[in-house]
């Protein structure tokens, strides 16, 4: 298996477990058996400010995820790994695991920076598939 397809992979994981951070704020507010309902937040108190941010940070990995997926796929569809795809592979990784705590946290600064970081690695990522497929 290639680095990026490596990448792909623990980066998918984080994507299917980012979940947990909210869910776990939900459980403490609303309970398990809210949980466990269809979920109606009809006269539910407010989630707390960390856990609002939680659910965004996850949002923001469901927005940022796909395109991350598909310029990897395509690099490896068309065999155009490099060390540039590998080290941007790394690069957009190591940004999100920076990003969905700094989110949580409400470390502005800490938040935008690993985004930036973690959109140039995926649109590098991008243009390296891209330009493998002409």
């Amino acid at each position: 298996m290639s680095y990026e397809m490596l990448i792909l992979a623990i980066t998918t994981l984080l994507f299917m477990f980012s979940w947990v951070p909210a869910s776990v704020a939900k459980y403490h507010v609303y309970g398990l058996r809210w949980l466990a309902s269809n979920r109606s937040t009809e006269g539910l108190p407010p989630m707390p400010e960390w856990a609002q941010r939680a659910i965004r940070a996850q949002d923001n990995l469901k927005e940022n995820y796909p395109g991350f997926a598909v310029a990897v796929l395509l690099l490896a569809f068309t065999g155009g790994f490099t060390r540039g795809t590998a080290a941007a592979a790394a690069i957009f990784l190591a940004a999100r695991l920076v990003h969905l705590p700094a989110y949580i946290a409400g470390a502005p600064g800490l938040r935008i920076f690993s985004w930036a970081v973690g959109f140039v690695a995926m649109v590098y990522l991008l243009i390296m598939a891209l330009a493998a497929l002409v």
